[in-house]
């Protein structure tokens, strides 16, 4: 299996251009998915670069915020697969910034054909590749809301899923922004697919985590076995230095380019 990251916060290759946001591209057994898209045409234009067409067979959206669904209207007139999200994926979206709610959401319509909507915990998206949606048992943050009839509430991501890929006997995951919490995703996937997690890969939302929380994690990370750590997007650069520090022969440091072979 290969994964390619085509947007993150960063990246190594020249050529590449790389913005706040996500996008991978997934080949396992001659299936082709993207997953996220950023938050512009950037996205496009590394698959332009990596001379990837558009001929995927699923793309995944992560869930609704500008930076994994922008780049999505760029090409979703030129898609032949459907678009899978969870339900929720059209609530609006708002963060409390300064005072102010600023919108954060997408602006696709619920009824547009591409769009497929997942009801589901686990849904199978093709033979060894899953969706997972995790709720979350906290009450949300002080930053993320849903505008409702002129109203906010706190945003609970309900709509919020990851891609679970069995590869080889090994569970590889695969998140969007983890926005309810990496460790809740790691152990709902563990009970479901009765095994531990080799690999991670994606936004774990904890770029802003303090260090005693940062170093929470990279125990739970050690607890769990989880063999290969792939911090991008939300996670920030404080979490590669911490956790090159802590988890160095489990850290991999990837960015827009590069490819990964699990």
């Amino acid at each position: 299996m290969k994964i390619k990251v085509f947007i993150n916060n960063w990246t190594f290759k020249s050529g590449y251009l790389a913005e706040h946001g996500l996008s991978l591209y997934i080949e396992k057994d001659g299936k082709k998915i993207l997953f996220d898209c950023g938050q512009t045409d950037a996205m496009l234009k590394n698959l332009e670069k990596a001379k990837i067409d558009l001929n995927f067979d699923a793309v995944v959206l992560s869930h609704s915020h500008y930076d994994h669904t922008g780049g999505l209207k760029s090409f979703i007139d030129r898609l032949s697969c459907p678009v899978f999200v969870h339900e929720g994926f059209f609530e609006q979206k708002y963060a409390l910034r300064d005072g102010k709610f600023n919108f954060i959401g997408h602006n696709f319509e619920e009824g547009a054909l591409r769009f497929k909507i997942v009801k589901d915990e686990v849904y199978e998206l093709f033979e060894d590749i899953y969706l997972l949606n995790v709720k979350s048992h906290a009450e949300g943050s002080e930053e993320f809301y849903i505008g409702k009839d002129g109203r906010f509430e706190k945003d609970l991501f309900l709509e919020e899923q990851s891609l679970v890929i069995k590869e080889k006997g090994k569970l590889i995951l695969i998140s969007g922004c983890s926005h309810n919490g990496i460790e809740n995703i790691i152990k709902r996937a563990e009970e479901i697919f009765e095994s531990s997690i080799f690999a991670t890969i994606g936004g774990f939302h904890s770029k802003d985590f303090p260090e005693e929380k940062m170093d929470e994690l990279c125990k739970f990370f050690e607890k769990h076995r989880v063999y290969k750590i792939i911090p991008l997007h939300c996670s920030g650069i404080r979490t590669l230095t911490f956790m090159g520090k802590s988890l160095p022969n489990k850290l991999k440091i990837a960015g827009c380019g590069d490819e990964i072979e699990l």
